[in-house]
């Protein structure tokens, strides 16, 4: 031994001086056991070990990030699978596939489709005012479509069970450290028994240094000539953690030890143990760093730590040493082969019996199959991520462990993503004029999608690439919104009606589209018609429908300009200037205005204001924010039923009845919107529980040269046809004093079985016609084909707005 010595005395790795520390390591740690405790505290250094220590015991130990979550989703007989995403929805949240009739722990599932069968463990999940209690439950099939569903515990039926909130961004300054603080009582004690069995054996009977490991180590470092081996206790790990770096030296491991015997004087062994089972990093998803034990549970078996197997057990506490190349994900064969060493340990200390260790041993490794999609909606993260800072300081919400639930239905908001990114690929091919190299150039688009009956926003897609362009186009740019703010003429006519005025404008109220010129003070305005047509005498209906400049602009001036702009302060567009062509959409407004508005008409006339955070809750559980549901009667319900009837017109028989050719079929309402310079296309429209905007162009306003109908109606149905699938098939309904009747346009009275052309109109009750078309009584009766209402052009030859 002693030519060993003399030999690393002379090389140039082991100088004198490193010996010497070596030395006074171990001379340390000597006295740390044989003297007196009072000697020590005459040491300024030692002191100052201590307030370190005790301070970070007692005060706040992590900053522990924010997380932002989904919202959940409902699942009932009638839905179909693949409407639902409902596959991919498990994966993101980590329900781990299993053999069918083998289902036995909380988040695995099986799927049997050629049986008809689909078995679910549910998580348990604290929700704010109600939880998931993580029901084993079997759903039936027909095809793709859930048939029945029923509680395997009870055999009842169930008519409906939520998928818990998927988490989809953090909120943190620094590194993203996923933690979820548990006590130890809440941690298997087996789980624990592994832990030691890894990492320190000897936890229980040394006093924060083991002086057997830390001489056995010390010799290793000696004869390799190199400080490689750590022997650290697992007290000594934390205070590294909690207090060093990672770097491997003499002197940072007598500070080391110097501190895990400071801690081991001053708190319980239990204390240190919960401390270092929340702090230990095992490994990486993504930005967020895995710590603690129960975040290492979910994440690699989608367990929670008390449904672990003791092979799972053992496989988290092998990796402690090394969690990237211990990972069961990666790494499988060196995890299952560092798992068996633990699993040896284990039976070595007598915390598992030989059975136990012969079943553990032949487990196959089962770790989580690897989900490459994500759950990342990060226009909409930014969106609430501004609409907090608002109201909590930085501190807060990087450090407090708040959990933000939000109004986000992530499969949606994937549907928007594609709608979004595959019309725009699919403009660009068909007009290469569109094509742009630099990304900050390109076309973009945006979309968003919200339940007008509530304001929760369900899908926000702010551009085509997050990574090229943080500019979220929904909330932050404004743009001419055209054509669809037309509805706010036609309302603000319809209001006069309803309001007893003297003059009366019903959709099915002629007026005239001709050139036309508004005088307003010494200056003068003619607006013009899309490719200069014009069509004569027509119906208030056809005008929207074939959204028509003049006649609008007509029926404005008759209202006048006052009513016009009082519509659209009541729908959320402030106070507009005094000047006639805001009335075809002649100002600057954001996409979530233009969807706040028409949530109004969706909603019967009631306005909510759009939101994205539905609550808050602190790391204790408290529920520090809710949302309270504000409604104000904006507009009358008989008011937002008449628009609603002439903007199914417009996506029936209209410039919107591209949606119907691209075979949406459900009930709708919508308008589209092109501007005079052709640099904004907008498709804005809604079903009874779903409304959506897109709008599409240049940040730096070129000019686009399409209209909404060929440039964002696309985009629009294709969401919508995917979005509302799972959804309930709803029609608009009348509300009372209002009635809807087949009328002959060339009379204005009922329609009879011989009126050659037909229409049908919607009137308040008091001003429905009742009696019968005296000119088309019998099949003799006079043409009224001079009379009738234009054809509508050929949308897919000359599309307009």
């Amino acid at each position: 031994m002693g030519a060993a010595i003399a030999a690393l005395l002379a090389s140039p790795v082991m100088s004198f001086k490193r010996l010497f520390k070596f030395v006074l390591l171990g001379v340390a740690a000597i006295i740390l056991f044989a003297a007196p405790p009072s000697l020590w505290l005459f040491s300024s250094y030692y002191n100052q070990l201590q307030n370190e220590v005790v301070t970070r015991f007692s005060g706040k130990r992590w900053n522990i990030p924010s997380r932002i979550y989904s919202d959940s989703v409902v699942v009932y007989p009638g839905q179909n699978l693949n409407d639902l995403g409902f596959l991919e929805r498990l994966a993101r949240l980590n329900y781990h596939p299993s053999e069918p009739g083998k289902v036995n722990t909380r988040g695995e599932f099986s799927y049997d489709k050629t049986g008809g069968k689909l078995e679910i463990f549910l998580h348990n999940f604290a929700y704010p005012y109600r939880s998931f209690s993580g029901e084993l439950i079997d759903i039936t099939l027909k095809g793709d479509a859930i048939d029945s569903i029923t509680d395997v515990a009870t055999h009842q039926p169930v008519y409906s069970f939520e998928l818990e909130p998927e988490l989809i961004s953090g909120i943190f300054e620094g590194s993203w450290e996923q933690r979820r603080l548990v006590r130890l009582g809440q941690i298997p004690p087996l789980l624990i028994d592994a832990i030691l069995a890894a990492e320190d054996h000897r936890f229980y009977e040394h006093h924060g240094i083991d002086l057997i490991r830390t001489i056995k180590a010390a010799w290793i470092d000696l004869t390799t000539h190199q400080v490689r081996q750590g022997g650290s206790t697992l007290t000594q790990q934390l205070m590294k953690n909690f207090f060093l770096t990672r770097e491997r030296s003499y002197n940072r491991k007598i500070k080391e030890a110097l501190m895990a015997y400071i801690a081991e004087r001053s708190y319980s062994k239990d204390e240190i143990l919960e401390n270092y089972i929340n702090d230990i990093y095992l490994g990486q998803r993504g930005q967020e760093g895995i710590y603690g034990v129960w975040e290492a549970s979910e994440y690699y078996f989608s367990k929670d730590p008390r449904d672990l197997t003791i092979a799972e057990m053992a496989t988290i506490a092998g990796m402690i040493s090394s969690p990237n190349r211990i990972n069961p994900l990666r790494h499988p064969e060196v995890a299952r082969a560092r798992r068996d060493g633990v699993l040896g340990a284990m039976l070595q200390d007598g915390y598992i019996s030989k059975a136990a260790y012969d079943v553990a041993l032949a487990e196959p490794l089962h770790a989580r199959e690897v989900y490459s999609e994500s759950s990342d909606a990060p226009y909409f993260v930014d969106y609430v991520k501004k609409e907090l800072a608002e109201r909590y300081p930085p501190q807060v919400l990087n450090g407090e462990g708040l959990r933000i639930f939000t109004s986000l239905d992530v499969h949606m908001e994937k549907l928007g993503e594609k709608a979004i990114v595959q019309n725009l690929a699919e403009l660009e091919q068909k007009h290469p004029k569109l094509l742009r190299r630099e990304a900050t150039q390109r076309l973009e688009s945006c979309l968003v999608a919200l339940e007008p009956q509530s304001g929760r926003i369900r899908a926000m897609v702010g551009g085509r690439d997050y990574r090229a362009s943080q500019f979220n186009r929904v909330s932050q740019s404004r743009r001419q919104p055209g054509s669809v703010f037309k509805p706010v003429t036609y309302l603000a006519a319809f209001s006069e009606t309803l309001d007893g005025g003297a003059e009366k404008f019903l959709p099915t109220t002629y007026i005239e589209d001709a050139p036309f010129t508004w005088q307003y003070g010494d200056m003068s305005w003619t607006p013009n018609n899309y490719h200069d047509r014009f069509f004569g005498h027509v119906t208030l209906e056809f005008a929207l429908g074939e959204s028509l400049n003049s006649a609008t602009a007509r029926l404005a001036n008759g209202v006048g300009l006052d009513r016009v702009r009082a519509m659209a302060s009541k729908l959320g567009f402030g106070d507009l200037p005094e000047y006639p062509s805001i009335v075809l959409g002649g100002i600057e407004v954001s996409p979530m205005q233009i969807a706040r508005a028409y949530a109004v008409i969706a909603n019967n006339g009631m306005g909510i204001q759009p939101y994205a955070v539905t609550a808050v809750v602190d790391e204790s559980g408290k529920v520090i924010e809710g949302h309270d549901l504000k409604a104000e009667q904006v507009i009358s319900p008989q008011l937002a039923y008449m628009m609603q009837f002439m903007l199914e017109f417009v996506i029936n028989h209209g410039t919107g009845a591209g949606a119907r050719t691209m075979g949406f079929k459900r009930p709708a309402a919508g308008k589209t919107g092109t501007t005079n310079d052709a640099k904004d296309a907008w498709f804005a429209g809604f079903t009874p529980n779903l409304l959506t905007v897109v709008w599409t162009g240049f940040d730096q306003k070129e000019d686009l040269g399409l209209t909404g109908a060929q440039a964002s109606l696309p985009a629009w149905t294709a969401f919508m046809k995917a979005a509302t699938a799972s959804r309930p098939a709803l029609d608009f309904t009348p509300p009372p004093g209002i009635v809807e009747v087949k009328v002959d346009p060339t009379t204005g009275c009922k329609a009879t079985p011989d009126s050659p052309v037909t229409m049908m109109g919607v009137f308040p009750e008091e001003m429905a016609p009742t009696q019968d078309c005296l000119y088309h009584g019998s099949a003799a009766a006079v043409r009224a084909s001079d009379h009738s209402i234009p054809e509508a052009p050929d949308l897919a030859a000359d599309p307009n707005d």
